[in-house]
């Protein structure tokens, strides 16, 4: 199974969180994240994420229509119309049994360490903001984590900023 993450980070290596007021992501980092997971077909996302989803016009529905949203949540509690689930594997078995070959991570930072720390991540895109921010999460938690990724392209997506793929070496 492909399992691809996105993430947008700040020069100093944040993770720009979406909740954040002092921050906007790039148009463009947006709308290859939201292509992406519609063009798959499904993304998977913290609840924290998926509250802030709600909140912006056009909600999770509209902003995914050809993809099943999947979030993650620890206290499994239900959310009309979305598959609820607790745990990494348990997302990847439930789009793995719906025939899906690729699947997008799409944060937040809790979601991007559950898969990372497990070592299920294949394919990494990293958008690089040229911002430096006091706050923000942190891409691997665990000591032990040592996972190498390979450069398999860059991509301008704006004048400032940078769209590094890697791909699990």
């Amino acid at each position: 199974m492909k399992v691809t993450l996105i993430a947008n980070v700040s020069a100093n290596g944040k993770v720009l969180l979406t909740d954040n007021p002092n921050y906007h992501e790039p148009r463009e980092a947006l709308f290859f994240f939201i292509q992406y997971a519609n063009r798959i077909g499904n993304i998977i996302i913290g609840r924290k994420t998926y509250d802030v989803l709600e909140r912006i016009p056009g909600n999770t529905k509209r902003v995914f229509p050809q993809a099943e949203v999947i979030v993650v949540s620890q206290s499994g509690a239900a959310i009309k119309d979305f598959k609820v689930v607790s745990a990494a594997e348990e997302a990847i078995n439930h789009l793995e049994s719906k025939g899906f070959k690729e699947i997008l991570v799409g944060g937040g930072t809790a979601v991007y360490n559950l898969f990372l720390e497990q070592e299920l991540v294949t394919d990494l895109f990293l958008n690089y903001i040229p911002i430096i921010i006091g706050d923000g999460g942190v891409l691997g938690h665990s000591e032990n984590l040592s996972t190498h990724f390979i450069l398999k392209e860059q991509t301008m997506l704006t004048a400032e900023v940078l769209q590094v793929h890697y791909v699990r070496g």
